[in-house]
Order: C-alpha cells, then sequence, then structure tokens
C-alpha cells in the first residue's frame, strides 16, 4: 500500500466549538461545502438563535404545530424515539431546564426545587405530536422546549460523512469537538487503520489518556469536565437527570462510545453514563460493533470486551 504524504486539515469555529476537517488531498470547494452546510445546520437546529426551525417549534409550543424542513423532522422524530427508549436517561424534551441552569453559559447558581419541578412537568413525551405527512412538529404545552444538543452533532457527522463519499472522497477524519468520524482507510497508515485519542478528563485538551486503533468507525465522548459550576465545594456539571432536574450524581467523568453510526453513539454515550460502568457495559455488550470505555473519579479505566490491548494505552478493535 502506497502510503499518502500530505494531508490537509481545516479548522473553523462554529456551534460553540471548534470544527476540524482533515482531508488527504487538496479539495477547498469539498471543504467550503461542510462549511457551508453546518452553516445551515446551526440555522435549522441552534436553540440559541431566534430565527432557527427548532426555535419556531419551541416558540409557537402550545399555540399551533410548525411545518419544517425534512432533516429537521427526521431528527426530531429520531430524538423522540430514542427518549421513549431510554426515558431515564435521554429526553429532547430537556431545553427548558438546561435554559433554567445555564450550565455553560454563565449559570452559577443552583435553582430554587420549585423552579425545577415547574420545567420537569414540561418534559412529558406525550405532548408531542408529529405528524410525518405534514412535516409538522406540536408541542402541546406552553413553555415546552426541543434541545437537540445531545444527539445533533452525531446527525451532522453522519450526513457530512455521507456528503463527503458522495463527491469521491475516500478518507477524510470529522471532529465535531467531542464526536470524530472516520471516513474509509487511514492513508498514512501502512495497515489502514486509524489511531484515536481518548481524551483524560483531568489533562489539557489534546493529553489522550489512551489510544484506539481501529476501521473507519465514529467515537464520541460525554463527560462532565469542561462545562460545570461549584458552590460550596459541589460540582454541578452539564448532564442533566430528566427524572430529578438535577445534574446526574455517579462517579463517572466520561463515557466514549466506539460504533458505526455517529447519531447513536451521541445518545449512547449518555445514557451509558447515566447507567455507569456495570450497567453501561452490559447494555453495550448487547450491540453488535459497538465498544465502549468509561474514566471514573478515580481515573480508572473500564473497556467493554471488543477493546483489546495492544500496548500499554493502546487498545486495538478486530
Amino acid at each position: 500500500m502506497t502510503v499518502a504524504q500530505k494531508k490537509y486539515v481545516s479548522q473553523f469555529t462554529m456551534m460553540g466549538t471548534v470544527i476540524s476537517l482533515t482531508l488527504f488531498e487538496p479539495r477547498q470547494t469539498v471543504v467550503e461545502a461542510v462549511y457551508d452546510y453546518l452553516a445551515q445546520m446551526d440555522r435549522v437546529f441552534s436553540v440559541n438563535r431566534s430565527d432557527s426551525e427548532l426555535s419556531a417549534v419551541n416558540q409557537d409550543a402550545g399555540q399551533h404545530a410548525v411545518t419544517v424542513s425534512p432533516g429537521c423532522f427526521d431528527l426530531i422524530r429520531d430524538a423522540v424515539d430514542y427518549s421513549r427508549q431510554h426515558a431515564d436517561s435521554f429526553n429532547v424534551l430537556i431545553g427548558p431546564l438546561v435554559k433554567l441552569w445555564r450550565i455553560g453559559f454563565g449559570g452559577q447558581q443552583v435553582p430554587d426545587q420549585s423552579a425545577i419541578e415547574q420545567r420537569l412537568q414540561l418534559m412529558t413525551l406525550d405532548q408531542v405530536e408529529l405528524n410525518a405527512t405534514r412535516r409538522s412538529v406540536f408541542l402541546k404545552r406552553a413553555g415546552m422546549q426541543l434541545d437537540l444538543g445531545a444527539i445533533a452533532k452525531g446527525y451532522f457527522a453522519d450526513q457530512i460523512v455521507a456528503q463527503l463519499a458522495g463527491v469521491g472522497i475516500k478518507s477524510a477524519i470529522v471532529n465535531l469537538g467531542g464526536n470524530v468520524k472516520l471516513l474509509g482507510s487511514n492513508p498514512l497508515s501502512p495497515d489502514g487503520q486509524w489511531q484515536v485519542g481518548v481524551q483524560a478528563p483531568a489533562a489539557p485538551r489534546g493529553y489522550p489518556v489512551l489510544q484506539v486503533q481501529m476501521s473507519a468507525k465514529t467515537v464520541v465522548t460525554s463527560g462532565i469536565f469542561e462545562r460545570y459550576f461549584e458552590v460550596n465545594g459541589h460540582r454541578y456539571h452539564h448532564i442533566l437527570d430528566p427524572q430529578t432536574g438535577y445534574p446526574v450524581e455517579n462517579q463517572l467523568d466520561q463515557v466514549t462510545v466506539i460504533t458505526d453510526q455517529s447519531e447513536l453513539a451521541e445518545v449512547l454515550s449518555t445514557v451509558t453514563y447515566f447507567k455507569g460502568p456495570r450497567a453501561g457495559a452490559a447494555l453495550i455488550e448487547k450491540l453488535p460493533g459497538t465498544e465502549a470505555i468509561f474514566i471514573d473519579r478515580q481515573q480508572q479505566v473500564t473497556v467493554t470486551s471488543g477493546l483489546q490491548p495492544r500496548r500499554k494505552g493502546v487498545f486495538y478493535i478486530e
């Protein structure tokens, strides 16, 4: 196999993170198309801009249904389905709670219990009405809010890789900040395998706690080490429990999920964070082609059975 000598890395800031696209041939028009796609997705899905399609759905909650674009409807439908499947840990209606806590957006105090309980009452899935024929979404109670933050980047990554393959790109790395999706074989490696580092929770950005060698898959991490605040020595992080309204209480720092579909990996990273290493690993073991890495507060690492040790700090997936 001929090993390529060059890679072309493009970076830009969008959606509150640094987006990185790595190609192995100079295709500037492709890079621009990815940028334009993500800019369009921000106009569709952002809850932080009043002119997005998602904001239109939220603003008309309790009033009437809103017709949305096909991609917007599909992702909302997926998110509602996942919310029903994993009701204890994943709820697309968590928007009112996110806005109340504002963790990562300047929030520095614990909300009143009454305010939390009020928001929890707005998170009932049977109050979402989806009409596939009209592509309409209706939140039946005023104050309800969809928030796709725990799934959207996975959807974007899947769509971008499909777009790249559609224009003849053979190999690529799409990094949406905590979400990496790979395309094809690695032209810089003699065996075509990719090596992806898993961020160490307590270390500066870019310092891996371990590395995984694999074919083209997606790697998604959910953790609590970047978005949090502290009050009286207690840390309140951004992964909120849809049952209690408070940040999840467990001994995990982060979970990394490795599988084929990035949208699914986003959901699983949240669900398995809630479950913890034992129950989370048990769930992952039932899913074909899916692995997970758990890192607890003591920085102890637990991996699922498909991750084989190659040498110190390096695992591989057959």
